[in-house]
C-alpha cells in the first residue's frame, strides 16, 4: 500500500483520541519530535502529555494560566508520528535550517540537534523547555515583565524568542539563555500575536485595541510598515469591552501572503483575513459560518491550505480553507471551546486544546489529537 503527499484529504479528518486535563485548557504546541504534547490552561500547571502511551505528568514551574507556545527544532530532529502502527508514514515537510551556534558552551563542535518549546503564562513567566531527553527539562526561565503575556514566536533561525503582552512592548530574547536581545515600542495596544516571516528579516506582531499589525526588521530594530486589519474589530458598547483584536499570524511558506484571525464584529462569525506582503493590501476576507464564535488560531499547512480553530457559545470547530477559495473545505466540531491548536511536525495530525465540563466557561479541557486521513492509490 502507498501513499502520497497529493493525497491527504482534510475532509476527512477524524478525531484519533482525546486526553483529559483537570483545567480547562487555553494552549497547546507538539514539541519538534512528534512526542510531547505541552498544555496549559486556567491553573498554574504545565501539562506534559506522552502522545503514544497517554500518559500526562504536571509540573508546576508556571506562576499564572499558561495562555501561550510555541516550537523550534532543528532539522535533523526525529520525528516520531502517534500510532505508527495504525497510520501512515509522515508527509516529507521543507527543511527548516539546521543551527548554528557560536561559541557553545553545553556542546563540543558548532553544530548540535536542538528541540525546543517556549511556554508562557499570563503574569509573564516565560519558560524554554529542552526536548529530546527522556524527558523534557528547563533550559531557562525569566519574567518578561509585559504585566500580562499574551503572545510568544521563535525566529526560523531558533535564535530569537519574540513576546508581546498587556504593556503593548514586544522584546526579543536569546533562545540559548533567555537574556533581553532588544524592545521594540510601536503599539498603543496590547500585542496579542507574533509571528517571524520567513525571510528571516521580518517580525509581525498584531494588537487588540487598534487591530494594527506591524512589520519590524526586527534585526535593526526599526518599525517598517502598518497592515491595517480592521475587520477583527469587536467593540461591545454599553459594556466597554473589546472582544476583538488580531488572534494570530500565520504566512504562505515563500512569505507573500499573511492570515491573520479572530472575529467579525461582536456576535458574529469567526474569519480569517489575507494581506500582501509586498503591497500591505487585504486581498481576500473569508468568513465563517461558525456563529457567534472567534477563531484564536490559524496555520497554514505545506500542502497548500490552511487550518484555524475557534470557539463559539460552549462549542468549538476547526476549520479547513484553501487560500484562494472563499468556501470551505472542511470543517470538524470538537468537544468543547478550542483556545489552542497545533499542527504536529508530521505534517498529518492536529492537537486542540479544549475547555469542557458543565459550566459556562468550562471547569475541565480535553487534548483532541486529530488525524487527517492520506487516501489510498
Amino acid at each position: 500500500m502507498e501513499y502520497t503527499a497529493q493525497t491527504i484529504g482534510p475532509a476527512a479528518t477524524k478525531l484519533l483520541r482525546e486526553f483529559e486535563h483537570e483545567v480547562p485548557l487555553m494552549s497547546c504546541v507538539i514539541d519538534p519530535t512528534g512526542r510531547w504534547c505541552f498544555a496549559g490552561g486556567r491553573g498554574r500547571k504545565i501539562y506534559l502529555t506522552d502522545i503514544n502511551t497517554g500518559l500526562i505528568e504536571s509540573r508546576h514551574d508556571h506562576e499564572s494560566w499558561v495562555v501561550t507556545s510555541a516550537r523550534w527544532g532543528t532539522s535533523d530532529v526525529s520525528v516520531i508520528s502517534p500510532a505508527p502502527e495504525l497510520s501512515p508514514p509522515p508527509l516529507p515537510l521543507p527543511e527548516r535550517p539546521v543551527r548554528r551556534i557560536a561559541n557553545p558552551s553545553h556542546v563540543v563542535g558548532t553544530d548540535e540537534t536542538l528541540s525546543m518549546v517556549v511556554t508562557g503564562d499570563l503574569v509573564g513567566r516565560l519558560i524554554c523547555w529542552d526536548t529530546l531527553g527522556d524527558r523534557p527539562g528547563v533550559r531557562w526561565s525569566i519574567e518578561t515583565g509585559h504585566g500580562t503575556l499574551r503572545t510568544v514566536a521563535i525566529s526560523n533561525d531558533g535564535e530569537l524568542v519574540a513576546t508581546g503582552g498587556g504593556d503593548g512592548m514586544v522584546r526579543l530574547w536569546s533562545a540559548t539563555d533567555g537574556l533581553l536581545a532588544r524592545e521594540l515600542a510601536g503599539h498603543a495596544c496590547p500585542v496579542f500575536s507574533a509571528a517571524f516571516h520567513p525571510d528571516g528579516k521580518h517580525l509581525l506582531t498584531g494588537d487588540r485595541g487598534d487591530q494594527k499589525i506591524k512589520q519590524w526588521e526586527y534585526h535593526a530594530g526599526k518599525e517598517l510598515c502598518e497592515f491595517d486589519a480592521k475587520d477583527l474589530s469587536n467593540y461591545k458598547g454599553g459594556t466597554d469591552i473589546n472582544y476583538g483584536g488580531v488572534r494570530d499570524l500565520a504566512f504562505t511558506p515563500d512569505g507573500a501572503v499573511m492570515f491573520c484571525c479572530g472575529r467579525d464584529s461582536y456576535g458574529r462569525p469567526g474569519l480569517v483575513l489575507q494581506f500582501d506582503w509586498k503591497t500591505g493590501d487585504q486581498i481576500r476576507k473569508q468568513v465563517s459560518t461558525f456563529d457567534s464564535s472567534i477563531f484564536h488560531h490559524v496555520a497554514f499547512h505545506p500542502q497548500g491550505f490552511f487550518v484555524t480553530a475557534g470557539v463559539g457559545a460552549q462549542t468549538g470547530e476547526i476549520w479547513f480553507w484553501k487560500p484562494d477559495q472563499d468556501e470551505k473545505l472542511a470543517s470538524v466540531k470538537v468537544t468543547g471551546p478550542a483556545y489552542g491548536m497545533d499542527l504536529h511536525p508530521d505534517g498529518r495530525h492536529i492537537a486542540v486544546a479544549q475547555m469542557t465540563g458543565p459550566r459556562t466557561y468550562g471547569n475541565e479541557g480535553v487534548v483532541g489529537l486529530y488525524e487527517m486521513p492520506l487516501i489510498k492509490t
